[in-house]
């Protein structure tokens, strides 16, 4: 009996062994795969981070939605017709005066940046030079900001002055630069008021 007991002893301990590094193969296996799930997960999460920053440029946006540079030669004369500034989405005018202060505020001259879409239901405002102000009550007047989708008509202040737009359209925060070019950030939009005209910034470029 001894010696069956004796004998069995090393093969007892070979199979608990076994059982004891499959077990482990088992641990290791499964710590591998949650390993693994981890970190695909985490590479995944981060690839999507980047591409959605990457797509609306929200850490240095340029364009749309972050300062665009408008060069001093691109800035229109006094009484010119505004300046369509297309990567920034809005209209450069320049006004003279009271030019374009329809309700009387008070505008003393000077830039404006007017968002282009129109506050009724965001259809693309052009500058029309031709367009006759005696259609909408201002004889005389020729030049308005017309919207082609409802008739909404604007100065060049961009006061609505006709049409079912619930505002005058609105305008971007711009600055003058020393060497007489402009920043406009259009991430930064004021909704468009009868106090448009007072918005403009004196320019002397």
């Amino acid at each position: 009996m001894a010696q069956m007991e004796q004998s069995g002893g090393p093969r007892v301990a070979h199979r608990v062994e076994q059982a004891r590094q499959h077990e482990a193969r088992k641990i290791a296996r499964r710590s591998f795969m949650r390993v693994s799930v981890f970190a695909g997960l985490s590479l995944g999460l981060g690839a999507w981070t980047a591409s959605f920053l990457g797509f609306f440029n929200l850490r240095h946006p340029t364009g749309f939605g972050g300062v665009v540079t408008v060069a001093k030669a691109r800035i229109p004369k006094v009484g010119d017709d505004p300046a369509r500034i297309s990567e920034g989405k809005f209209w450069l005018s320049n006004l003279q005066g009271a030019q374009g202060d329809v309700l009387g505020v008070g505008g003393a001259g000077g830039l404006m940046a007017l968002y282009w879409k129109c506050p009724h239901l965001g259809c693309t405002v052009p500058w029309s030079p031709t367009f006759a102000g005696g259609q909408v009550n201002f004889p005389g007047v020729t030049g308005w900001f017309r919207c082609p989708c409802h008739g909404s008509t604007y100065s060049r202040a961009g006061v609505r002055v006709f049409g079912p737009a619930p505002r005058p359209m609105d305008t971007m925060l711009l600055t003058i630069n020393g060497d007489g070019s402009l920043n406009v950030n259009t991430g930064k939009i004021t909704s468009g008021a009868a106090d448009n005209p007072l918005r403009a910034v004196v320019y002397n470029g």
